[in-house]
């Protein structure tokens, strides 16, 4: 796990940085993995944010929306937070209520009308199949499409939320596999060049390839070489 340590304060308005201490509170009492996530998510958007270039103002807005992206799962059962993303179809279907009810718990709390959207939408994908709204590609907010990024490489490599934690570079390649059709592909390459700078991936094999690899293990020589000389 990489930790980033935050470099940005939150925003001045009103009472934002006592009311997120306090969400964050309760967060903790509820799960320290769910804690340690946000503040994750948290330093990762915020350089993100930082690397695309958005004003500090931009980048404070988005790093509170950040740390405050699961807060819905307060009102998860822990039962089913323990269990995701192996849960059945009524379980899956509270779970994904977590957007909504944490938007709404924000919802009269002034100082926070400028991060409802990105704890609304930050389980939006870039081809619209996300949810809860379907939202697609710039109809969801930057700072949703900026948390996306760092929300799911976060689950993949954070020792104290997943279950069967990847390395860092098996989360980083689902990242670049996924931009332009769950990502937004300036975002993913904003947070690789901030969190991996210079460093190189090699290039998948193509799938219709990949098929033929694992078929040219079970099949007979001639079959074999037909397969290779056949066009694609």
């Amino acid at each position: 796990m990489i930790t980033i340590p935050q470099f940005l304060d939150f925003p001045a308005e009103g009472q934002v940085k006592e009311f997120a201490g306090f969400f964050l509170q309760l967060m903790e009492r509820k799960s320290q993995s769910l804690y340690v996530h946000s503040q994750q998510v948290a330093n990762y958007a915020a350089c993100v944010a930082a690397a695309l270039g958005l004003s500090p103002a931009e980048i404070k807005t988005i790093k509170t929306g950040a740390i405050l992206h699961d807060i819905g799962h307060l009102t998860v059962p822990n039962a089913i937070l323990i269990k995701a993303p192996y849960l059945n179809q009524r379980e899956m279907a509270m779970y994904k209520k977590h957007p909504i009810a944490g938007s709404a718990l924000l919802e009269n709390l002034q100082e926070f009308s400028s991060v409802i959207g990105i704890v609304r939408s930050h389980h939006e994908l870039w081809n619209g199949k996300g949810y809860p709204d379907r939202l697609k590609g710039v109809n969801i907010p930057l700072g949703a499409r900026i948390v996306a990024v760092c929300d799911h490489y976060d689950r993949d490599i954070n020792p104290s939320y997943s279950q069967w934690p990847k390395t860092h570079e098996e989360a980083v390649r689902e990242l670049l596999d996924g931009a332009g059709t769950l990502f937004d592909t300036a975002v993913v390459k904003a947070f690789v060049d901030t969190i991996v700078p210079g460093q190189e991936f090699p290039p998948l094999l193509p799938k219709k390839k990949k098929r033929a690899v694992r078929t040219l293990a079970t099949a007979g020589a001639e079959d074999a070489l037909k397969m290779v000389a056949a066009p694609e």
